[in-house]
């Protein structure tokens, strides 16, 4: 008596396994895609030996018999294919419209202008000192000192009245904190700034900046801390 175990598939090893192929296919390090792409590649092919096949041994049947089980076959196929070919539509991210990104973008540039009062340095130069002859050079030497920041709009510098005091010089605070803010941008600034701080207690920095600056230079470097590590 032979030892040699058989390898005839029974009647329940023919169905197609699509699960076990694709999982397969991954183990050896193929995409999921590649995957898919490989079974749907294979699902065809088989049908097509299967037809050839029964055009070969039902030849001597009548043609009604032989058109009915090719139908059959055909539609186990479409079925099994259409599924596969879901699995790949599924594995694709589509392209999403943009417009609630460029809405929440537009939001959040509105919000930071229209928080505070914007001036140009000649305007802020002007208040500190009407008879000034150079009214951009006061506030031209406080940013290269970084005692101060602006933005660029419309081709003009501009800078936030909350880092100005009462008599339109710089908060004490502002240049420690820029300082912890080495690196973001003039608007990324700006920004911050405007947004509500949970270690603010829902207070805005800017609203905060004049009567707690300790807490805003606190919270400056927890964003600055978490910039760095993520």
């Amino acid at each position: 008596m032979s030892d040699k175990v058989s390898t005839t598939p029974t009647r329940g090893d023919v169905r197609p396994r699509r699960k076990d192929l694709a999982a397969g296919l991954r183990t050896q390090g193929t995409s999921d895609m590649e995957a898919v792409v490989a079974q749907v590649e294979s699902l065809r092919e088989a049908c097509r030996i299967i037809m050839r096949e029964l055009v070969r041994e039902e030849a001597a049947r009548s043609v009604p018999v032989q058109e009915r089980l090719m139908m059959r076959i055909f539609k186990v196929a479409s079925e099994l294919e259409r599924k596969s070919l879901q699995e790949m539509v599924d594995l694709i991210e589509p392209q999403r419209p943009l417009a609630r990104r460029v809405e929440l973008e537009q939001r959040a540039i509105e919000a930071v202008m229209a928080g505070t009062q914007w001036l140009t340095a000649a305007e802020i130069g002007r208040l500190v000192n009407p008879k000034v002859v150079n009214a951009r050079s006061i506030v031209n030497r406080w940013q290269a000192s970084g005692r101060i920041f602006g933005i660029d709009h419309r081709g003009e510098k501009l800078y936030p009245a909350y880092v100005l005091d009462a008599t339109w010089r710089p908060l004490p605070a502002v240049k420690e904190i820029l300082a912890m803010l080495t690196g973001f941008s003039p608007f990324r600034i700006a920004s911050w700034f405007e947004s509500t701080s949970s270690a603010l207690g829902g207070r805005r920095p800017r609203q905060a900046i004049e009567r707690d600056p300790d807490a805003v230079l606190a919270a400056a470097k927890s964003l600055r801390a978490g910039a760095i590590h993520g």
